[in-house]
């Protein structure tokens, strides 16, 4: 039931991506087409020339639509986490052909300041920018509202092309104008000023891009959403080292660590560990891995020995938090374990930082043993302990 329910919603959303697709190749074929007839009407090859490139546009809104056919075919031999990950390419793709713009026009307009031209005046001109302008502004709301209804960035992508569209035409009409009424050649001086603008849209597309696909984490507000809910499951006591895996909009795997009470038996932390997964993929639809980790529930005397800790981080002066935390008490001897993270940026090394705690707690009571581990961005590192000196 959960698979056919996770299986229709993936359905709904390639039908919306390939409705909005079929809405640009349209709205790109009408603007060509119009200018085309335009520039046929006036015998301006310059003109019916700018209308082929236009629809050339439907060509890659086309490439798009089989970007999400392809990156919606299930998982496979060669891609056993599907093909999502293929919508990230296609925005890396029309983020360089939005930095080719921008550059290129970079360097017009700098030869245009360099060595001014007249531009010659016309109706035609003014209303093929005008109809450029308007199509591709009605172009890139299809695109914003796409991107709203599938969360695609390969539609925020094709949307931030339009806009560039959009504002070197702008841009284009506006030394036209000026220069028709005033004399001067702001040409060049505008193309820089939208050059610059279409340059920073392209970065921005490709920065979002590639950290997506070399596995940048989702928005902090979706950690803790599922760490509260996790916790919110009778049996888990604590949710540590929780990682959201992305490989393409609406497949996402998790790993985490869950601290259940240290009394159960094996079957029954299988038992909750597998209900909590299952919890968490009917919620959120994210496959999810977990690591069951033992926590002294039952000691009276967990709360005191917490409480030591915090008191040696604080007097060691050193920015760290730590979690996983569990305790044996081995006759006249007190074993703490723990992870530790960093609240801030810390130069000491692994063992340093180790040996700083140890004696601090060692200080309070000679009794307590420490086992550490150090994580460092998800990253855990060597353990270190008693039996290490």
């Amino acid at each position: 039931m959960l698979e056919r329910r996770n299986m229709d919603s993936l359905q709904t959303r390639q039908r919306k991506a390939y409705l909005f697709c079929l809405a640009g190749m349209a709205i790109d074929a009408l603007l060509g087409l119009t200018k085309i007839f335009m520039g046929w009407q006036s015998g301006s090859l310059a003109v019916v020339g700018d209308g082929f490139n236009n629809v050339t546009d439907v060509g890659s809104t086309f490439l798009l639509l089989l970007t999400f056919y392809y990156a919606a075919k299930p998982s496979d031999k060669e891609h056993p986490f599907g093909h999502g990950r293929l919508e990230y390419l296609n925005s890396t793709v029309m983020a360089a052909a939005v930095l080719y713009v921008g550059i290129s026009l970079a360097i017009d307009s700098v030869q245009k300041i360099m060595a001014p031209e007249p531009i010659v005046f016309s109706p035609l001109l003014v209303a093929v920018l005008l109809v450029g302008i308007i199509g591709k502004l009605a172009l890139s709301l299809v695109y914003r509202k796409a991107q709203k209804a599938t969360g695609s960035e390969a539609f925020s992508a094709y949307g931030a092309d339009s806009v560039s569209d959009v504002l070197s035409t702008a841009g284009v009409l506006a030394a036209v104008v000026a220069e028709r009424f005033t004399g001067y050649h702001i040409d060049g001086w505008v193309g820089v000023l939208m050059a610059a603008a279409i340059l920073y849209t392209g970065y921005s597309i490709l920065k979002q891009a590639v950290n997506s696909i070399i596995g940048a984490p989702p928005d902090s507000e979706v950690y803790r959403e599922v760490e509260a809910f996790m916790l919110s499951i009778p049996g888990i006591y604590g949710v540590h080292d929780l990682i959201i895996h992305d490989y393409g909009p609406e497949n996402h795997f998790l790993s985490a660590h869950v601290e259940m009470d240290s009394r159960m038996n094996l079957v029954d932390s299988h038992h909750l560990a597998e209900h909590v997964m299952e919890a968490v993929k009917e919620r959120f639809h994210i496959q999810a891995v977990l690591h069951v980790d033992p926590k002294a529930v039952s000691n009276p005397r967990e709360g005191q020995y917490m409480r030591d800790l915090e008191a040696a981080i604080y007097r060691s002066q050193l920015p760290l938090a730590y979690h996983d935390f569990f305790v044996e008490e081995k006759e006249d001897d007190i074993h703490l374990s723990f992870e530790l993270s960093f609240t801030g940026r810390c130069k000491k090394s692994d063992q340093e930082i180790f040996r700083a705690l140890d004696a601090e707690m060692k200080e309070m009571n000679p009794k307590y043993h420490i086992d550490i581990m150090v994580d460092r961005n998800f990253i855990s590192g060597k353990r270190y302990g008693a039996e290490d000196e």
